[in-house]
């Protein structure tokens, strides 16, 4: 390698450091990207893809438009029943 392992890290500290804080409360020393967080404090996952993109559909009991379909089915029930005194 060209450079000294000193160099490299004299290039490393000079970058922005995450702000997160551990649970000792000393700040988080890795380098942070763009949103000012290192990649393991970067935040939440948004999760899996929704449709198509996600694959692997055995039925479409947990598809958005089923649960509200139950959620109203429901809520029409409880309103037919009335409440109990």
């Amino acid at each position: 390698m060209s450079q000294e392992p000193c160099q490299r890290l004299a290039k490393v500290s000079g970058t922005p450091r995450c702000a997160a804080r551990t649970r000792g409360g000393s700040p988080c020393r890795s380098p942070a990207m763009s949103n000012g967080k290192c990649r393991i404090h970067g935040g939440l996952s948004p999760g899996a893809p929704r449709g198509m993109a996600n694959g692997r559909y055995v039925d479409g009991y947990w598809t958005h438009e089923a649960v509200e379909e139950r959620r109203f089915i429901r809520s029409l029930l409880k309103g037919a029943l009335g409440e109990k005194p």
